[in-house]
Formats: structure tokens, C-alpha cells, sequence
């Protein structure tokens, strides 16, 4: 399947609907739930420690799963944590089987929502 991350560069890329890459995205999203449990039972150090490999894991799984390339790493790098984590999320969206026009739309809602609970 092709998905285009503008913010990396302008082609979109290419990403294999497969198995393997499918656990590698429940990976990195229990990895994710794993680090909300810490925060809430961990000490400062621990749960820095615990966010710090959280951010690690969501990067990797980025560069691996995008195949990134030197100059790609380093946008993904300089993006804000915000923006890294909707990069993976829109890419774990897509490998879950989501058609473009269903994130967005999903995601919009998810906006409206937010904005309901402010």
C-alpha cells in the first residue's frame, strides 16, 4: 500500500500489508499502553525511563516500517513529539486496514471530541 508523510519527504512510501509488519504495530502500540500504566505507578526516574524507550520504540517502528533513509530520520527527528506520534498512528491506522478516507474521518471525530471535553 502507498501512504504519503509530506513531513518526510514528498513521494509517498510504499508498506506491506503483511503479518509481520502488523505485529510489529500492536507491538509498538502495547508498548504505548504499557507506558500509561508506569506513569501512573512508576517513580519520576522510572517513568522518564519509561517514556524516553516509548519514543524510541514509536521511532524505530517509523524507520522500520517507512524505511527510512538518513535525511527521512533525520525529519522524522526534528518533528515534535505531537507530530511523531501521528505520523505512527496514521501508519498503524493504514497497516490495521483503514483507507485513508476512514482516518480522516476518524480523526476528525476524534477532534470533535476533544474539543467537547475542553
Amino acid at each position: 500500500m502507498k501512504i504519503s508523510f509530506k513531513e518526510l519527504r514528498k513521494a509517498p512510501f510504499e508498506v506491506k500489508a503483511s503479518v509481520k509488519n502488523l505485529k510489529k504495530t500492536y507491538a509498538v502500540q502495547l508498548k504505548l499502553a504499557t507506558l500509561e500504566d508506569s506513569m501512573q505507578e512508576d517513580t519520576p526516574v522510572e517513568s522518564l525511563q519509561a517514556v524516553l524507550g516509548a519514543l524510541e520504540s514509536v521511532t524505530e517502528y517509523i524507520i522500520d516500517e517507512l524505511k527510512l533513509k538518513p535525511a527521512e530520520i533525520e525529519a522524522l527527528e526534528d518533528l515534535s513529539q505531537e507530530d511523531v506520534m501521528a505520523v505512527a498512528q496514521r501508519l498503524n491506522m493504514r497497516l490495521m486496514g483503514m483507507t485513508e478516507a476512514e482516518i480522516e474521518k476518524a480523526l476528525a471525530e476524534s477532534d470533535d471530541d476533544e474539543g467537547l471535553a475542553e
